[in-house]
């Protein structure tokens, strides 16, 4: 009963062991050996017959199973040699990683600043841009207002001419002022509710 548990339990893990052809010619090419043991088709029965061909050469069984024992532990080191540096893979991989999400974190945090700059900047062009618009608009409106008091200057000024030239009977001279104060008037049309604008024209048309 106990041998067919532990064939069971051998084939069991020969199953387990089994590679696929393309994974078992990867590994020999990666890891070439000459070594039976790595062998995909490895017998054990063959292999035992190799080591001991004869019942004569059973007498150095002992040696024979040092020699296996000796490569066991050899194997068991090699084992534990990678088992700790995956470990220290591991350990360098998280270290890695944490350094990556505190690079990435800095990285949000600078582009949240440059986004608050930009926003900021952008704030200000408004209202530098408004600033300005004001600023052209007021100019607008004081280069009107300049116009207007030249244009008021010269009305108030060639009334008073016609005025004084209509007195001295200057008629000839008054025929080619009063073409010029009536040109100026025209610019005062939208200006006639205010006595003082209308008062002059009333004036000229005297």
């Amino acid at each position: 009963m106990m041998e067919e548990e532990e064939l069971e339990f051998v084939e069991e893990l020969e199953a387990v062991l089994q590679l696929t052809p393309e994974v078992q010619l990867a590994i020999e090419q990666v890891f070439p050996s000459q070594d039976p043991l790595d062998r995909a088709d490895f017998n054990a029965v063959e292999y035992i017959n190799t080591l001991f061909p004869t019942e004569q050469s059973l007498a150095n069984i002992d040696e024979v199973v040092n020699k296996i024992r000796l490569k066991i532990r050899r194997l068991d080191d090699n084992i534990r040699t990678v088992v700790r540096g995956q470990t220290n893979v591991g350990q360098d991989g998280r270290q890695a990683l944490e350094e990556a999400q505190k690079a990435i974190q800095q990285l949000f945090g600078k582009i949240k600043d440059i986004k608050d700059k930009a926003e900021k900047s952008e704030q200000m062009v408004k209202e530098i841009t408004r600033d300005i618009k004001q600023l052209d608009h007021a100019k607008r409106h004081l280069t009107t207002s300049i116009t207007t008091l030249n244009h008021l200057h010269m009305l108030a000024g060639g009334v008073d001419s016609l005025e004084a030239m209509t007195r001295r009977r200057q008629y000839g001279e008054v025929a080619n002022l009063l073409q010029g104060v009536m040109n100026v008037l025209e610019h005062f049309h939208k200006y006639m509710g205010i006595p003082q604008i209308r008062q002059l024209s009333e004036r000229t048309l005297c």
